[in-house]
């Protein structure tokens, strides 16, 4: 499968004829846009469906989680009175990104409505994204219910090793707060939650972006098309564990 992409040079004459604020604003964006969507497409790959247990899967649920509590973090951030919504960038954005697209400040407002529902989101913030959870917060996932069946993967290498019993309790009190009935519902909620919201959040991101290059005459040239080998996004393909061809075998 290929990837097509065009190479849009910017003007250098109309980024240096922004004030320092614009110019930071326009990095910002990109930046948080480029974040969001890499983090999103991992999430999607690194996800395997169940039904053949063993270590591959295993794994995969903590990679997928270990990725929502980054994207998690992610987007409380970005969305954030420090980032984002910041006074003096939020202006920036409403007048000269989302205002120059009809309806686009209100899908935006719809954005923030829909973060704000989301009070998980901070919650696993604060205890797994940017902090590990302290005696307390972990109690959820260490009752002596947690004990039985409790196993580790171990290989060789370091890199073989898979802690299955510390994931899984790491894992559980963010799964019961947002489904304590059904742990792993409540992982399927994050996901689709955080679908929903990051889809709406990168589409108006990346409108705004293309108004504000547009009526700001920073765009200068289209370059022609470059093709090139680009894996499928269906295929799990975010691994835990690897071949190592530098090593026997």
């Amino acid at each position: 499968m290929h990837a097509e992409v065009q190479r849009f040079s910017l003007s250098a004459d109309s980024l240096r004829s922004l004030d320092p604020h614009r110019r930071y604003v326009f990095a910002l964006v990109g930046h948080v846009f480029n974040e969001l969507t890499l983090l999103q497409k991992w999430i999607h790959i690194s996800r395997r469906a169940p039904g053949h247990p063993g270590p591959q899967e295993d794994a995969a649920v903590g990679v997928t989680l270990f990725l929502i509590r980054m994207l998690s973090a992610k987007v409380y951030e970005a969305l954030h009175e420090d980032a984002l919504r910041k006074a003096s960038v939020n202006e920036v954005l409403r007048s000269d990104y989302f205002g120059k697209v009809d309806g686009l400040n209100e899908r935006w407002n719809t954005v923030l409505a829909q973060h704000e529902e989301l009070e998980w989101l901070g919650w696993i913030r604060n205890r797994g994204g940017f902090h590990y959870m302290n005696a307390n917060q972990w109690a959820p996932g260490l009752e002596d219910s947690m004990c039985d069946g409790a196993y580790i993967w171990t290989g060789r290498r370091y890199g073989d090793t898979y802690f299955h019993w510390a994931e899984m309790t790491a894992a559980l009190p963010a799964m019961r707060h947002v489904d304590a009935a059904d742990p792993f519902r409540g992982l399927e909620q994050m996901v689709e939650d955080l679908g929903q919201l990051l889809g709406d959040l990168t589409d108006c991101l990346a409108l705004g972006l293309q108004a504000f290059m547009r009526t700001s005459g920073i765009g200068s040239e289209l370059a022609e098309a470059t093709r090139f080998e680009a894996p499928m996004l269906e295929p799990h393909a975010l691994h835990y564990f690897f071949a190592d061809p530098r090593l026997n075998e």
